[in-house]
């Protein structure tokens, strides 16, 4: 890497001052106050969904805010101002397909209208850096997610910046990039330049950061430093914040033993793995049964193999082994394409990114029965519009949908109404396992309790959730979660992946508080 060029900040560095962002009913920010200073790595943890990407937007100049301001040495910028003096790598790659690394890495900085120009030597030197000297002239489209992401942390770093935001950077790196990246961090922070770092990787965020902000519901609720600044300290301050933010909020999720099974009802299994392996090494030999009626959650940091895994479950990441849905298995999968789509036919997924669940375009109703095809038709193959609306309108009751009619459109509704929706379109073919990744990411605490309501009202087999008359039943969910909280809200067990394979399986009734779960894991995700 070419020396980072000196820093004309002064030592007032980033101050962020009431800063409030509303999306319909969801509350982003809400009166956010931090300051980030010339010099530091500030690191910043908080669960999904408590504003830490509004924060970052913010900075970044993608997102103008209600209220509040952003000084940069004391003057006040608007949001284009920002735009032209911070540079922000993402988590997932923001980068041109079509282009090449070398045209990426020009992006911004061609001169002219035109591209017009070839990198220059430091330019060549910084790519060679990363490791990408043999893909100069290769469009990203054919590179892997790897080195698409190295392209855009070279991108920043060729920019004649002095705020660098890293956005859960090295989701896709392996440790010895990581560990690269890391270095870069502080060089760039020893220029006199500042560097804030969001991840979820406590690690990380102990080690390299100078303070680590606690982003909770909108707000900074405290900053660790110096010896307060450990793993189990980050850990208990988070899950305490989320905690008493949704103290005394709506219904809670009864997790006694009427409504939870942590052997599944009966024994009997509704899930089962054996040998399940991810193709491209995402994970590997995972064994695990999820019984009929349980809620079981999968935890694991970005980069463990705990997502893919997730995905896999629906066919969305291609696996080998074996995967048997249903009591008695007989739905069955050795990782052939045919059994493949026949044991996830039996599964609903719901993604993390409500754009990819949901169409923007279409009605409240029209989404709600996006996934049905000839459960709703006559014996002529036909589709009657009092069908449709009754079924929409029932869907939408039983999801406790607030809309003022299946007709508005699906933008008009808040994030967490949104998500019941993509959850009620999951759950309308009444498949055998509920599958979601991060089922609350950025959704109110009022919304969260009635989805965790859903979800265990799913997972039992006597339950009518669905359109009336329908054959089959759920049961069981599986859900993908980073959130202590949530995961001891309302999951009855949780598999921590570290490292693609298995660290260690918790019975939630074994824990009387979060903090203590929470400990173990933390520690389990470390691999202990």
């Amino acid at each position: 890497m070419t020396a980072p060029a000196t820093s004309e900040l002064s030592g007032e560095g980033i101050v962020i001052e009431g800063l409030r962002k509303r999306y319909g009913d969801t509350i982003a920010l809400a009166g956010l106050d931090l300051t980030a200073q010339p010099g530091e790595i500030l690191g910043i943890a908080g669960p999904n969904g408590s504003g830490k990407s509004t924060m970052v937007k913010t900075l970044a100049g993608e997102v103008v805010a209600d209220e509040g301001s952003v000084l940069l040495d004391g003057t006040e910028r608007t949001a284009e101002e920002l735009a032209g003096e911070v540079t922000i790598v993402h988590q997932e790659p923001q980068v041109f397909l079509n282009l090449t690394v070398a045209e990426n890495l020009l992006v911004g900085r061609e001169g002219g209208k035109l591209l017009t120009r070839r990198i220059d030597a430091s330019e060549t030197d910084l790519l060679a850096d990363m490791g990408l000297s043999a893909h100069t002239d290769t469009a990203l489209e054919y590179l892997p997610l790897a080195a698409q992401q190295r392209t855009e942390i070279a991108r920043a770093l060729a920019q004649e910046a002095h705020i660098f935001l890293f956005d859960e950077p090295n989701s896709a790196l392996t440790e010895e990039e990581s560990e690269d990246l890391f270095r870069r961090m502080h060089d760039l922070a020893d220029s006199g330049c500042v560097v804030i770092l969001v991840s979820h990787r406590l690690h990380e965020l102990v080690v390299h950061a100078d303070r680590v902000g606690m982003i909770i519901d909108g707000q900074c609720r405290v900053i660790l430093q110096g010896d307060d600044l450990t793993e189990e300290r980050v850990a208990r301050e988070l899950v305490v914040g989320v905690a008493r933010g949704a103290a005394g909020d709506g219904e809670t999720v009864d997790r006694d033993a009427e409504t939870s099974r942590s052997e599944g009802e009966d024994g009997s299994v509704a899930l089962r793995l054996s040998g399940w392996m991810h193709r491209e090494g995402g994970f590997t030999d995972i064994d695990m049964s999820v019984g009929v009626g349980e809620i079981v959650a999968i935890s694991g940091v970005e980069g463990s193999g705990a997502r893919a895994l997730v995905h896999s479950l629906a066919g969305f990441a291609p696996a080998t082994g074996s995967l048997r849905v249903g009591v008695g298995g007989d739905s069955e999968t050795n990782g052939d394409a045919r059994s493949v789509r026949a044991a996830t036919a039996q599964v609903g997924f719901v993604g993390a990114n409500r754009a990819e669940n949901l169409f923007f375009n279409l009605s409240v109703g029209e989404n709600l029965l996006a996934r049905l095809s000839t459960d709703i038709c006559d014996r002529l193959g036909l589709l009657h519009p009092r069908t449709l609306r009754d079924a929409a309108e029932h869907l939408a009751d039983q999801f406790r949908v607030k809309a003022g009619s299946v007709d508005d459109p699906m933008g008009s509704l808040s994030g967490g109404n949104q998500q019941k929706v993509a959850i009620g379109a999951a759950t309308a073919t009444r498949p055998r396992i509920l599958v979601l990744e991060e089922p609350t990411r950025g959704v109110d605490v009022g919304s969260k309790s009635e989805i965790y309501r859903l979800l265990r009202q799913y997972a039992d087999p006597e339950s009518q959730l669905g359109l009336p008359d329908m054959e089959g039943h759920g049961e069981a969910v599986v859900l993908y979660c980073t959130e202590d909280a949530e995961i001891f809200e309302v999951a009855d067990r949780v598999y921590v992946i570290a490292q693609g394979r298995i660290s260690g399986e918790l019975n939630l009734s074994d824990y009387d508080d979060v903090e203590s779960f929470a400990a173990d894991r933390v520690r389990l995700e470390a691999g202990g």
